[in-house]
């Protein structure tokens, strides 16, 4: 395989044009990561941080892993591996990650705040390439022990993901599979067609990906503004689908089994070659579905965690469970919302001062919207409780109820009742879900059939309307 070309001294480097040079050559080659098949190891990781790479940056280093043939999926800089004790090899070439850092106005040049003029008031969003080097390129680190999945383990975790996203999914193809946007459905061959595990979930997991595009869900607009096979948006999506497969198969131990997509090569290298930040806006979309997706499997998992404990279990240690889980997620929805960005904008929680922080990349503008009202623990866990009696006496007793995830969370159905803090929603006949009052805009009232959409812990409220049947999105 041809190395990637190396600026001229005193050039000035592109990070994201080599990046996507190198992915083109691949693509090109038959080589590029969603295009082989592997065991999965997991998605690129840093072990000194415990953090996982996302978007381009974790597309780029599945590349270099492929191009470098190593087959251990961390990655750290070299400071990083020094202040291990560990050595990177002389001679050894690293690859590089981009990093986006909001800088605050006194860390800038030295001046303190309001020492500059007005504008320098505001954070200002700054762009770093760094170089990282694999494990296998470092002396004195320990070795990879990656956990070992059994075909029952991988079929469980690949099942539980379908099972779990709620979607409507029918073994009804003879040989062909696909998601239409009309019927809001998945649609697929029998089990016993494809010849292994593997080849199921990878093309389940791809019109899984599909269905998280819809818009009364993340609403992509690859998905929904694409009309026919082959035209440009089609094609993106595509990539976006097999992208997010690729993140979810390594996330759980999955190996992946790539799809004939060979006609959509053409497509997405003549996209790439117009757009070097398409790759990037790619992953970052898949990285979306793959959370979305991942978000729904830990929920329901708990839920059901929680439901299964005994009744030997002592109340007190019950709410202690409760009180961990419940923390966990603030920490969860931290994260993303820490990380959370758009090819447009970039959006940050500050727990210091209570807001959230939007900056617009194209003109510059920062804006924060206060975080406040936000009610007594005890206060919420008695609407709670009381918002699980609701649903029990509109659903039976046997009614599971949910609370809502507001972070990127879509949810349909009637709202069938309320309690002080919040509103019931029915999901399905055994399934409802709570929404916190104070963060849906308007709030619903009972007997509405509506749609709740959440983005960046906002739900927005609308009228659910039947949908339009469109054609379907297959591989």
């Amino acid at each position: 395989m041809t190395s990637p070309a190396q600026p001229k001294p005193n050039e000035k480097r592109d990070f994201r044009q080599e990046v996507t040079d190198s992915i083109v050559r691949m693509l090109e080659e038959g080589v590029a990561p969603w295009q082989k098949p592997w065991e999965a190891t997991g998605v690129p990781q840093n072990p000194t941080t415990g953090k996982s790479y996302r978007g381009g940056n974790a597309i780029h280093l599945m590349a270099s892993q492929i191009r470098g043939g190593f087959e251990d999926p961390r990655w750290m800089t070299y400071r990083q591996a020094a202040e291990q004790g560990w050595q990177v090899r002389k001679g050894e070439n690293g690859a590089q990650i981009e990093f986006w850092e909001m800088k605050k106005p006194k860390e800038r040049d030295g001046n303190p705040k309001g020492e500059d003029q007005a504008d320098n008031e505001k954070p200002r969003l700054v762009h770093r390439v760094y170089t990282v080097f694999n494990a296998k390129q470092i002396d004195g680190i320990p070795p990879y022990q990656p956990r070992v999945h059994t075909a029952f383990e991988t079929a469980q975790a690949g099942e539980r993901i379908l099972t779990n996203s709620g979607a409507k999914i029918s073994h009804d193809q003879v040989d062909r599979a696909f998601y239409s946007p009309g019927s809001d459905s998945i649609h697929l061959p029998p089990r016993e067609v494809f010849k292994d595990a593997p080849g199921y979930y990878g093309t389940a997991l791809h019109e899984l990906s599909h269905w998280t595009g819809h818009k009364d869900r993340l609403n992509r607009a690859t998905l929904n503004e694409s009309y026919r096979f082959g035209d440009v948006n089609y094609a993106r999506e595509e990539l976006r689908a097999e992208l997010a497969s690729v993140f979810l198969a390594a996330e759980r131990g999955i190996p992946h089994d790539p799809a004939s997509h060979a006609a959509y090569v053409g497509s997405w290298i003549k996209a790439l070659r117009e757009d070097k930040n398409e790759i990037f806006r790619a992953a970052h979309d898949a990285s979306i579905a793959t959370d979305y997706l991942l978000n729904l499997d830990r929920e329901v998992s708990k839920a059901e965690s929680l439901e299964a404990t005994p009744d030997s279990v002592e109340p007190e240690q019950q709410k202690a469970e409760l009180e961990d889980e419940a923390g966990e997620l603030k920490r969860d929805r931290q994260d993303v919302a820490e990380e959370r960005e758009t090819t447009r904008q970039t959006a940050r929680y500050e727990p210091d001062s209570g807001t959230v922080l939007t900056h617009d990349k194209l003109n510059g503008n920062d804006r924060r919207t206060p975080v406040d009202g936000i009610p007594a623990k005890d206060d919420l866990q008695k609407s709670f409780a009381a918002a699980k009696s609701v649903a029990a006496e509109a659903l039976g007793d046997g009614a599971r109820t949910r609370t809502a995830m507001t972070a990127s969370g879509t949810y349909r159905g009637e709202i069938v009742g309320e309690t002080d803090l919040h509103v019931v929603q029915r999901l399905s006949p055994g399934t409802a879900v709570a929404h916190m009052k104070r963060l849906l805009e308007p709030v619903p009232g009972i007997g509405e059939n509506v749609v709740v959409a959440y983005s960046n812990y906002k739900g927005a409220v609308r009228e659910s309307h039947e949908r339009a049947k469109t054609r379907g999105f297959g591989r």
